[in-house]
C-alpha cells in the first residue's frame, strides 16, 4: 500500500471548521450527515452523448447503457489571481489524499449546471452565494465512476471559505504556476486539465 504524498499546505490554508462559529458548524455537519445518508436515495439525470436527458436514476445504480453522468464544478481564484487548492480527505471515495481544484460533484435530477454548482459551493465551503459565477468550458471526461460530462465554472471569491471536514483536509490560495508545475502532486486528473485550462501561461 503506497504511503499518502505529503502534505505541502500553504501558508495560510483554511482549515476545516474555520467558521469560528459552534453552534453554526454543528448545524452544517448534521446537515452534511443527513445528506450522506440519503446518498443512496439521491436521483440524478442520465445523459445520451449530446448532453440530453434521457433517463433518470439513482446516484448509487450508474447509468443505463451508453449514458453518461453530469458533474458541475467551480475553480475558485481570490482577488490576487491565486487560485483556491485544496486537499481530499483519506476517506474520499475518488482520489484519497489528492490536490485538487475543483469544488464540485454531481447534478442531481431536474438539477442545472450552474445550480449544482451553486449548491456545491455552500455544501463544502459555506459560501452561500457566489456573484458573479460564470460557466468556463463542458468537456466530456473519464472519472472513476464512469463517464460523463463535467462543467467547469470560474469565481473569485470575496470572503474566507469554511471548509467542511467530511469533505476536504484543508484549502489555500496558491500561485497557479505552483499546480502548473507538478509542485502539488498527486493532483487530481480533471482539475490539472483545469488549471491547464484557465492559466494557460
Amino acid at each position: 500500500m503506497n504511503a499518502p504524498a505529503p502534505d505541502r499546505r500553504p501558508p495560510g490554508a483554511f482549515p476545516p471548521d474555520g467558521r469560528g462559529s459552534e453552534t453554526r458548524a454543528a448545524g452544517r455537519y448534521a446537515s452534511r450527515r443527513r445528506a450522506s445518508e440519503g446518498y443512496v436515495s439521491e436521483r440524478v439525470d442520465y445523459v445520451d452523448p449530446r448532453d440530453r436527458v434521457i433517463a433518470q436514476g439513482g446516484r448509487v445504480t450508474g447509468p443505463p447503457a451508453g449514458l453518461l453522468r453530469r458533474y458541475a464544478a467551480t475553480v475558485c481564484t481570490d482577488h490576487a489571481g491565486r487560485v483556491l487548492l485544496y486537499r481530499r480527505t483519506a476517506s474520499a471515495p475518488a482520489y484519497p489524499d489528492h490536490y485538487d481544484v475543483l469544488i464540485g460533484g454531481a447534478v442531481r435530477s431536474g438539477e442545472e449546471y450552474r445550480a449544482a454548482a451553486l449548491r456545491e459551493l455552500r455544501e463544502e465551503l459555506g459560501w452561500e452565494q457566489a456573484p458573479g459565477l460564470t460557466e468556463a468550458y463542458r468537456i466530456r471526461v473519464d472519472d472513476p465512476h464512469g463517464a460523463c460530462f463535467l462543467t467547469v465554472h470560474r469565481w473569485v471569491a470575496d470572503r474566507a471559505p469554511r471548509p467542511d471536514p467530511s469533505e476536504i483536509a484543508w484549502c489555500g490560495f496558491v500561485a497557479p504556476l505552483a499546480v502548473l508545475t507538478g509542485g502539488y502532486t498527486p493532483l487530481v486528473p480533471a482539475g490539472a486539465e483545469a488549471v491547464r485550462r484557465l492559466f494557460p501561461g
